[in-house]
This record gives structure tokens, sequence and C-alpha cells, in this order.
């Protein structure tokens, strides 16, 4: 006895378009988000130090993969010598302690920190500019590829 079933193929083409409508929508949400993180960024990172000029702006970008489900925006720290990238961000001395008391700032991101430690007498006041346009930028994230995907849904 065979069981046939009418309109299956149609319902499992329909699940499987709104599945790739679904991390379509969410890709987007991440790109964006990536984006304005990107912008914020650059927009806020200091063009100078006690008259130094600094080109932290040139240095930030964004970077995708996973199918563009990953996203990591940032700026490439040089692992020795002069990291004015990480200093400006974090400060250094008193004013990482201050800054990296943030309860905003996770573990990992401390952890981060510590490997720009050097002897904790720096001078360089940190004036953050990526940490600030990520917060800014993921604190909706969840509930904003929620509403995409239940765009996609009705």
């Amino acid at each position: 006895m065979a069981v046939n079933v009418k309109g299956l193929d149609a319902a499992l083409a329909y699940i499987e378009k709104k599945e790739t409508a679904m991390i379509e929508a969410v890709k987007d949400v991440l790109a964006n988000t990536a984006t304005n993180v990107e912008k914020q960024a650059i927009t806020s990172a200091p063009t100078q130090w006690e008259g130094f000029p600094l080109n932290i702006k040139q240095k930030i970008d964004k970077k995708s993969s996973n199918n563009g489900l990953l996203w990591q925006v940032g700026v490439d720290v040089p692992t020795s010598g002069e990291q004015w990238e990480a200093w400006m961000e974090f400060g250094t001395g008193l004013s990482a302690r201050e800054i990296l008391s943030n309860p905003n700032y996770s573990e990992e991101v401390r952890r981060l920190a510590r490997t720009y430690y050097r002897n904790g007498k720096g001078r360089i006041v940190g004036q953050p500019y990526l940490m600030p346009a990520f917060y800014r930028n993921s604190a909706n994230l969840v509930n904003d590829m929620v509403d995409e995907i239940n765009k996609v849904l009705k």
C-alpha cells in the first residue's frame, strides 16, 4: 500500500524558499550592522595625540566570512613596537584601568586589551572609537534579525 501526499513537493519548495530568504535577511542585517560599526568607528577615531598625527581612520575595515554570516570590524594592530590603534582605544596606565572597568566590556575585550599592556605607567588617555560603535550598533541586533525573519514569514 502506498501513501500519496498531495502538495508535498510544493510545501517543501515553499519551506526551502522561505529558509533561503530568512538566511539572506539575516545576512543583510549583519552586513548593515558591520557597515554602521565601521562608519561610526572611522568617524570617532582620533586623528592625533598631542600633535602627533595618527592614521587610525584609514586602518579600520570590515571583513566577512562564513558566506556573510560572520563579520569582523577592526584594526590590524602591530604585534610589537608602537600600537597606537590599541592605545587610543583602551588608553594606557590609569586611563586603561578606568576604560576597562566599564561593565559593557566583556572578559574577551579585557583579555584583548591586556595584550597591549606594557607597564601600567603610560599617560595616553584613551579615546575609545571602535567598542562604542560596536555597542551602539549591536544593541538591537537580535531584535533586528527577528524582525527581518518575521517579514519574510508573512
